[in-house]
Parts: C-alpha cells; structure tokens; sequence
C-alpha cells in the first residue's frame, strides 16, 4: 500500500521539478531583458549626461568666436572630448556631432551616439541599439557688420550706357522682406563713369545692423553716360540690379540672391531672370595682391576676355577681399560677356567686436 502511495508523489515530483525547468527556461530571457533594461538605461543617461555638457561647450565657445577658425576648432575639441569620455567601444557604434546657426543671433549644436543593447533585445520587440540624442541652442547678440569703402573701382568711361553703383544693407527677414524697401536699407552711392565721374567719397558705406550683410545696387541707363539729366531720368530705359547678399554666420561665405528690374516712369518695376542673363562676376581673393588679372600675376579673368561668369564659394572672411565684376547689360541685350564693364574690389565685412555678446542657452 505504501509503494502504491509514495511512486505517484514520485511522479509528481519529477514533474514538478520539469515544469519549474520549462517556466524558467521561457522566463530567462524575460529576466536576462530586464536585467538588461536597467544597465542599458544607465549607459543611456551616462552618454546624454556627457552628451549634454559637450554640446553645452561647443554651443558657447562658438557662438562666441569671431573668426571661422575659432569656430571650426571649437568642433573639433567637442569631437575629442566625445571621442576621449564616449568612444565607440563595445557598447557605441560611435557618434555625431552637428552645429549649424539658425539665423545671426541663434546657434545650435546636435550630438546623437548610437547606443548597442546589451540584453534589452532579448525582450519581446526590442532593438539591438537606440539612440541616445541631445540638443543645445545658444542665443546672442547679432553680428553687425562693417565694410570699408572701395579699395578698387572701375567703371568703363568709354561705355554708351550710364553705369552707378550703390552699396546697402540687406536682410532676408521675412518682416523686413514685407516692408517697401524689401530688406534693403540705407542705399548709397559709390562710384560712377559719368563725364567726369561723380566724387562719391564723402558718402560713408552704412554699418549694417543684425541679421544685414553690405549689398551691392547696380543703376543703367541705357545710352545715357553723355547726357547727365537723363541718368536719374525713369522715362530713360533704365535698369536696377541688386545683389542681395547674405553672409553665412558660421563660414563667413557671402551668397548672393541677383534681383533684376526694368524700371519705369512711376517708378514702376519690372522683374528680369538673372539665371539665364546674368551681369556679375564675383571671386573671393585671399589677399589684394590676388585681385589682378591672370596676365599680371593675379586670379582674375583677364579683360576683354569672353567666359562663364564665376561665383564665389569661397569664404570672405575679415582680411580677404571681395571682387565684384559687372557687364552694364545683360547677355541679351548685347553684353560682351567678358565681366569687367564695372570692376569693383572691396574688403570682406568686418564684424565690429560688442564688449559683451549676451550669450544665453535657450534649449
């Protein structure tokens, strides 16, 4: 009888003993992911913490720098420093780094590090990495911006046409873009090829304020350079074309935006393509000496030579010099296309240094 009672509770056992096994095998890998949770969730605030203090740095050092150089050195120690406390060993797959300017006052810095899961993954829908990701903005006073007058000026005395030049400040804000002068303010003229030129050298080029960058207007008046009432004269054909520039805060690189008009009695303004009749020429020289033709040792085209007309790319950063060179008409209306009709050269803006840029973070 007890034989009869005791190999049932044997029985039992062992399948009790196989049915924990079961449950445990199917609970390991739920442990072993929630296990995995909290040392992957440690990892996690540990980066955005170092993250965090990085992209703090690198904010303020370069929101804060005058010179491009500065800037770029600032990114490359934020790189180090994530390199030196992150890395990318067993546990990252290595990070990025980005800074970029909103607008003139508002600078913004981006580092992401891809996370690899340790034993997260072995839950139920979970991935073998995450992205562990912060984001700093810096706000501060907007650069001003300063240009000299003219080191160079050039404005063919032989030409039919009257051709004057303006130089103005320009803002791509959409609320001065609404406004009548359409974001270009304190227009002032330079140069001339009136008979005799014009003496413009009491007129000082304007300061440009925040979010501004020094602009340049070209005025024509077609078959007028002989007859000076007619260079103000909108009954006269005339054209106006603005370059509208603005200057990348970070690279210091000017882009221009080239508005073109008929101009009519009124005056009334008619908009002219400038993709396909382009009327300017402009080349980044890295010093005065480069501002020269090719045939006197320089890097500009040389005159009366028909080509493309070349853009600048280059950054025209303070101690570097801007040419300008312009055909008084565009290509279909019998331009030479040789660009050197009005030769300006002036130097890169300079930003005029405040005694306390108000840096903040903002995010």
């Amino acid at each position: 009888m007890r034989d009869c009672v005791v190999a049932p509770l044997r029985s039992f056992a062992r399948a009790e003993a196989g049915n924990v096994v079961f449950i445990f095998g199917l609970s390991l890998p739920l442990l072993l992911g929630a296990g995995g949770l909290v040392i992957d969730y440690g990892n996690a605030v540990r980066i955005r913490a170092v993250e965090s203090s990085v992209a703090d740095a690198t904010a303020l050092l370069v929101a804060n720098a005058d010179t491009v150089a500065a800037a770029t050195e600032g990114l490359r120690l934020a790189s180090a420093q994530l390199t030196s406390r992150i890395g990318s060993g067993s546990t990252t797959n290595g990070f990025q780094i980005n800074g970029s300017w909103i607008d003139g006052a508002n600078y913004r810095v981006t580092i992401s590090t891809t996370l690899r899961t340790s034993l997260l993954h072995l839950l139920p829908g979970m991935p073998r990495q995450i992205t562990v990701g912060t984001a700093t903005t810096v706000n501060r006073v907007a650069p001003v911006y300063q240009t000299s007058p003219p080191t160079f000026s050039q404005l063919s005395p032989e030409a039919a046409d009257y051709n004057r030049i303006y130089m103005y400040c320009y803002s791509s804000d959409p609320k001065r873009q609404s406004e009548a002068d359409k974001g270009r303010r304190g227009i002032v003229a330079i140069a001339d090829n009136g008979t005799p030129p014009t003496d413009y050298s009491k007129n000082a080029p304007p300061t440009c304020g925040a979010n501004e960058a020094p602009s340049y207007m070209l005025h024509n008046v077609r078959n007028a350079r002989s007859n000076k009432s007619l260079w103000d004269n909108t009954n006269q054909e005339t054209y106006e074309y603005y370059t509208d520039t603005a200057i990348d805060t970070g690279l210091r690189v000017q882009s221009t935006s080239m508005k073109g008009y008929r101009v009519y009695s009124g005056p009334t303004y008619s908009s002219i393509s400038m993709v396909s009749n382009p009327v300017l020429e402009t080349i980044v020289c890295d010093n005065l000496s480069q501002c020269k033709n090719k045939s006197d040792g320089g890097i500009l085209p040389n005159s009366h030579t028909t080509h493309n007309p070349v853009t600048a790319t280059a950054s025209c950063s303070e101690g570097k010099y801007m040419y300008y060179g312009w055909e008084d008409r565009p290509p279909n209306a019998g331009s030479d296309m040789d660009y050197d009709d009005i030769r300006v050269i002036v130097s890169c803006p300079v930003i005029v240094k405040v005694a306390d840029k108000k840096l903040r973070i903002v995010e």
